[in-house]
């Protein structure tokens, strides 16, 4: 979210890009935020009963939230109520997923500064819990949520009155939703926020860090899309520009006083099939289109060579690598092939008729699929274009014109209609990664039980309808250890189970682009949080 890094905290934070060693491991990603230290087994704040684990996290004194209310172990308690203990399946919020928090049995807070966290079972990634911004919510503002008779404990209907001015004369006092407002402990405090322009926020004079934040004020101008970002740079309208993507990489080195910082995520630009498609539910045409998309060509041409052709499962990407093993398989461009595997599999290509050159299925009808991707991004309807052509030389016609939702449509929950967690798609492209390199942060988009229906409330992010056991299982072995050596086989099985069911053709592993004017003094990349170190950040003049 825009305010990441600027408002909101978790108990844990994350290391910045410059500061992280080659193949960096756990313990050089995460750091203490409004914990004082990272719990881990050596120093006493994870400990292992069987078959059950807590966690630890000692708070840090004389913090406050911007509304000038005191942070205290309540608030970690209320966090995990909110995610889970309190509703269980049946949160009138509506949440993509409770994965993880759903693995908590209780938590504890024997006073104001320690909060215990207790699992019903081992849980190796508990680091990504309570994690980055949002990682804790303020435990005041989530009980008048509870307690609103109109809301019910929805946040999307919940109107509070909010007030950061007592020790932040220029921040928000108004009555909101919770989408509407944002209350932190970060270095900044927010202000207004205008939809679909800007979101503006000042420095929060109840910052607990060893100093307040340099700059003033931080506005976020909402653009349209990157080339009126890129156009904004250009003439210093903006001072720092945000997730351009590698297509923007040229126009970018020609900026006059520009510094621009490329990042390899932890994730992958990738193609999801919905395996209830008729013509998708079919390996061989899956396979057949994973070959048949010039992959190299798409990185050379359109992404100036600057990324990778990732492995036919993007789960163990960037900081995420630690988990990568050798033996799953990189599928080749490869047409003849696919077209071979086709022909063998008796989807013949027609000879006559309006639909010349495309294949027929075993019911007669011609394979043909819808592909979406977000609109009005420039890159992603290119590689629309050369998918499209690339599939129509193996005989598979994709529906044309595109339809392409905006990104709100196409991300949004399943109770909003989202294209994706609704499956209302044949194939979607974009590109999903997961923070701190932790890759049970793909568990809610591969496990069976993750794939959102009516019946569970529409919880989970499994947009593809991939369902196999040996998944399933990879992913949950992954959970049932601490260190990540003893945790590393769970994801190589989950990968090669994904690698052979092809769910996703994954096209590059993606990039960060971010790009900042020499007035922006003390700015560090960060993969996943943009605005990581706001704190650190200053005017030149």
């Amino acid at each position: 979210m825009a305010g990441a890094g600027l408002v909101v905290e978790g108990l844990i934070g994350m290391a910045n890009s410059p500061d992280l060693p080659k193949n960096p491991k756990a313990s050089d990603i995460y750091t203490a935020q409004l914990a004082t230290e990272v719990p881990t087994t050596d120093n006493g704040g994870v400990k292992v009963t069987g078959t059950k684990m807590s966690v630890t996290y000692k708070l840090r004194h004389n913090v406050k939230w911007s509304d000038g209310q005191a942070f205290t172990s309540k608030d970690v308690v209320d966090t995990a109520n909110f995610f889970w203990l309190k509703y269980k399946d049946n949160n009138p919020t509506p949440l993509l997923s409770t994965s993880g928090w759903d693995q908590i049995e209780s938590v504890t807070a024997p006073d104001d500064f320690t909060a215990t966290v207790n699992f019903k079972s081992i849980y190796g990634p508990y680091l990504n819990l309570f994690f980055g911004p949002e990682g804790v919510l303020p435990s005041h503002l989530l009980n008048l949520t509870w307690n609103d008779a109109t809301a019910k404990g929805d946040m999307t209907k919940a109107k509070l009155s909010i007030d950061n001015t007592p020790s932040n004369p220029a921040g928000f006092k108004g009555t909101a939703t919770w989408d509407k407002f944002i209350v932190g402990t970060g270095p900044f405090t927010f202000k207004e926020w205008v939809s679909g322009d800007h979101l503006t926020m000042v420095r929060n004079n109840n910052y607990w860090g060893p100093h307040k934040a340099y700059l003033d004020e931080i506005t976020v101008k909402f653009e349209p899309d990157t080339n009126t970002e890129l156009a904004d740079l250009r003439t210093a309208t903006v001072d720092l520009g945000i997730d351009f993507r590698a297509a923007l990489l040229s126009p970018l080195a020609h900026l006059d006083k520009v510094t621009t910082v490329v990042l390899p995520d932890s994730g992958a630009e990738k193609v999801d099939f919905n395996l209830k498609n008729k013509y998708l539910a079919d390996l061989t045409i899956r396979k057949a289109i994973l070959q048949s998309i010039d992959r190299q060509k798409m990185v050379d041409t359109l992404l100036q060579g600057k990324t990778v052709i990732p492995p036919d499962t993007p789960i163990c990407l960037g900081l995420a690598a630690w988990c990568a093993d050798p033996s799953i398989p990189t599928t080749k461009y490869d047409p003849a092939a696919a077209k071979t595997a086709l022909d063998n599999a008796g989807y013949k290509v027609q000879t006559s008729g309006a639909d010349k050159g495309y294949r027929a299925f075993k019911d007669g009808t011609t394979i043909a699929v819808n592909l979406v991707t977000t609109s009005g991004n420039a890159l992603r309807e290119q590689q629309e274009v050369q998918i499209a052509s690339d599939l129509k030389g193996i005989g598979i016609q994709v529906i044309t014109p595109f339809k392409n939702p905006t990104a709100g449509k196409l991300f949004g929950a399943y109770a909003s209609g989202g294209v994706l967690y609704n499956h209302t798609f044949d194939m979607a492209q974009y590109t999903n990664t997961v923070p701190g390199g932790e890759p049970d942060a793909w568990y809610s988009g591969y496990v069976s039980d993750q794939i959102p229906t009516q019946a569970n409330g529409g919880v989970g992010q499994n947009d593809t309808y991939e369902s196999n056991p040996a998944v399933d299982a990879g992913f949950k072995a992954g959970r049932t250890k601490v260190s990540q050596s003893d945790r590393k086989q769970g994801y190589i099985d989950a990968a090669k189970g994904l690698a052979a069911d092809i769910p996703e053709a994954p096209l590059y592993q993606q990039l960060t682009v971010n790009a900042y004017s020499s007035k922006l003094g003390g700015y560090k990349g960060n993969v996943d949080f943009w605005f990581n170190n706001s704190v650190d950040w200053y005017a030149n003049s």
